[in-house]
């Protein structure tokens, strides 16, 4: 069996493909544990009398070990030494996760290259640590296709390997899934379907596509690992345990967020006030802390770590307060002789009182008002430790701390517990994807479903505005102005399965458009009925200066699509437009602008189009239109029918746009309810509720 050389320096896995498909059921080694030393190479070492060498390659490969290229290519010299070196496939599958764990991948394809020259290895194992080469070097197409290859024909070892490469991401529930996964027969399991949800889920909440989001966690942690590994053995703190940590992460919970959710947005630290010449606000009371903040439409999720425990590993935690830990244990509420007490403070971990100086207001002030950069919400708590209450609010004991003040300082503590839990909860019992866009420009998004002229499918459009005042324009010959937006649609069905469209488009403008002003993005896919989940990105083409992500919106969306066939007449979804004519048309000659705002024109006057299914051939039917005023809004309610003529062809189908003049109507936001009657049958279809807003400028 031969892998040829790819012109990157990577190896094609066609030929290893091949020999799986072949190979059918896979002899199984003995489970080992993802990217560590492999059972065989172990067990062959110890029983040649060289357990200590095989002890220090085991150590090299922990989940918490970080080798450099020095550590690596001294073992392998060791090996060399003392046992003669790697001489069949499984001791090179090891030497190749000896250099994966370094991150150099040209040393790791080769030592995978003897590894498959051996023939010693399943397929599956070949394929998976050919993914992992790479994933590290970039190749990411090349490492998706080994990556499914790999998967379809993985025996016991291959499952624990592929599921330790994706642990850290898991939550909770998907820990559990798996468990039971693991324990049925593998004659009765889908890996690889198991896997494709799990990454479809994570492509539909980044607005990826999976091969791209599989790269990016294989770069966060390849940077997690170098950055963040945990140095200590036990975790301390058991905050993120709580929430479901995954145990066998082989970073500290800095890693977790960054392989979960990426770099922060914004970080900061404190180490003390240095210009308060006093003991207990010292930089020395404040242990190394860290805050994390991630900006998501209409909110920010904040998280506080710190060591702690002494050790290089940061922990989240409860209360940023908690990062405070002096006190001196023997003062008592005397104080010192001629000086004033004004309060005492606890450490956290301490049921005791201590007693502080007049500037013990500083202790949480100050540690809390760093973090207003992160989280205008901390500026308010800072706002509210002053005084009395600033030193009372980490005293948990009651003789010292008693009255308003220590009852409203406990209910301020309580409260940041309750944000950083929902925050918690977020980043470790949910997917916390976001989409790579600066989500800087407002975007509204609405769904059309009309009946697709593929059978038993519906056409969904997703007609979005963007604004366009953050978007960056190109100057173009003649003063014109050129924008231009990219579009991915990720749509998830009700199995897990995920399709995604990619577009883009561009429009030119004789100006610089304004705040108040849009681009038009529409894209559309054929759809059976059923539930579906998606996520539209829409973003510049261009990054503006000083900008690392570009400018744009998306929307996470859950769909029904409706059942449009055949039965009782059926009425599609409704599209309103300003103006009539434009580029956007839905098929049988009929163009328009629809817009999500539903507005009218300036005079009043809207374009409704929809088509009804079902309808007698040939004959007669009604369209009732009714509109009737949101809660609110002034206006009254009224009633507008339009008669017309079903189609006459078998497809049953008729379209319909209508001119709606409601420039009688007082301006404002109005509900609009449309139904069809069939008059042969006198059959109805349900009624359509869509907003509408008469947009009218006041003579």
């Amino acid at each position: 069996m031969t892998i040829t050389t790819h012109k990157s320096g990577l190896f094609r896995s066609g030929s290893i493909v091949a020999i799986a498909a072949l190979l059918g059921a896979v002899v199984r080694p003995e489970p080992v544990q993802a990217q560590t030393m492999p059972a065989q190479v172990y067990f062959d070492l110890v029983n040649r009398g060289y357990e200590k060498l095989a002890n220090r390659i085991s150590k090299k490969l922990e989940l918490r070990s970080d080798p450099n290229d020095e550590d690596v290519q001294s073992l392998l010299e060791r090996w060399v030494r003392e046992e003669g070196g790697p001489d069949d496939g499984w001791d090179y599958i090891a030497v190749t996760r000896l250099w994966l764990r370094a991150g150099q991948a040209a040393q790791a394809e080769t030592a995978l290259l003897e590894a498959e020259a051996s023939g010693d290895v399943p397929p599956p194992i070949l394929l998976l640590d050919q993914a992992r080469v790479a994933f590290l070097s970039g190749q990411a197409e090349l490492a998706a296709e080994a990556y499914w290859k790999g998967c379809e024909g993985a025996g016991e070892t291959a499952y624990k390997e592929y599921w330790l490469d994706i642990e850290v991401l898991a939550t909770p529930q998907e820990m559990d899934e798996w468990d039971r996964f693991r324990r049925l027969p593998i004659t009765d399991t889908d890996l690889c379907r198991f896997l494709r949800r799990f990454w479809n889920e994570r492509a539909l909440a980044s607005a990826m596509e999976v091969g791209q989001r599989m790269s990016v966690h294989y770069a966060r942690t390849r940077y997690a690992l170098d950055h963040y590994s945990r140095r200590g053995g036990k975790k301390g703190p058991t905050f993120s345990n709580r929430l479901g940590r995954p145990t066998n992460a082989q970073y500290d919970d800095r890693g977790l967020l960054y392989v979960r959710m990426g770099a922060p947005d914004r970080q900061t630290s404190f180490a003390g006030n240095p210009s308060v010449g006093q003991q207990a606000v010292s930089a020395e009371c404040y242990q190394p802390n860290e805050s994390w903040a991630y900006d998501y439409p209409g909110e920010t999720r904040v998280y506080h770590l710190s060591t702690l425990t002494g050790t290089d590993d940061y922990w989240l935690i409860e209360n940023l307060g908690l990062v405070y830990r002096c006190g001196d244990p023997s003062a008592s509420l005397s104080g010192v002789a001629g000086a004033r007490v004004t309060g005492v403070l606890s450490p956290v971990n301490e049921n005791r009182a201590v007693q502080l100086g007049p500037a013990a207001a500083l202790v949480l002030q100050d540690l809390y008002r760093s973090r207003q950069g992160v989280d205008p919400r901390y500026a308010q708590v800072a706002q509210q430790m002053s005084n009395d209450l600033g030193q009372g609010v980490l005293n948990p004991s009651t003789t010292m701390s008693t009255g308003s003040e220590a009852l409203d300082a406990q209910r301020l503590l309580a409260q940041e517990r309750g944000w950083t839990q929902e925050d918690g909860e977020f980043a470790v019992d949910s997917v916390p994807d976001r989409p790579p866009v600066a989500a800087d420009s407002r975007l509204l998004v609405e769904e059309l479903q009309f009946q697709s002229p593929r059978e038993g499918m519906n056409r969904v459009w997703v007609n979005a505005v963007i604004e366009a005042d953050r978007l960056t324009p190109v100057n173009l010959p003649g003063g014109q102005f050129r924008y231009q937006v990219e579009g991915r649609w990720v749509i998830v069905d009700e199995l897990g399965e995920s399709t995604t469209h990619n577009s883009s488009f561009r429009a030119s403008t004789p100006r610089v458009l304004g705040r108040d002003e849009s681009l038009p993005v529409r894209m559309a896919a054929d759809l059976p009925p059923g539930r579906y989940r998606y996520a539209l990105l829409l973003r510049d083409a261009h990054t503006s200066p000083g900008k690392e992500l570009r400018s744009g919106n998306y929307r996470r969306v859950d769909l029904t699509v409706r059942e449009l066939g055949a039965g009782a007449p059926a009425l599609s979804d409704v599209a309103v437009a300003a103006d009539s004519g434009g580029a956007w048309s839905p098929g049988g000659g009929v163009r328009l602008r629809p817009s999500p705002a539903h507005l009218t024109g300036t005079d009043g006057v809207a374009y409704v189009y929809f088509e009804v299914y079902n309808l007698t051939p040939g004959g007669q039917y009604t369209t009732r239109i009714r509109l009737q005023p949101a809660e609110g809004e002034e206006g009254e309610a009224f009633d507008l029918s339009f008669p017309g003529d079903g189609a006459t062809d078998a497809s049953r189908m008729s379209r319909r746009m209508l001119r709606v003049d409601l420039s009688d109507s007082e301006p404002g936001r109005y509900t609009m309810q449309v139904s069809v009657t069939d008059e042969a049958t006198g059959a109805s279809t349900l009624p359509y509720y869509t907003p509408i807003t008469v947009n009218r400028t006041e003579r």
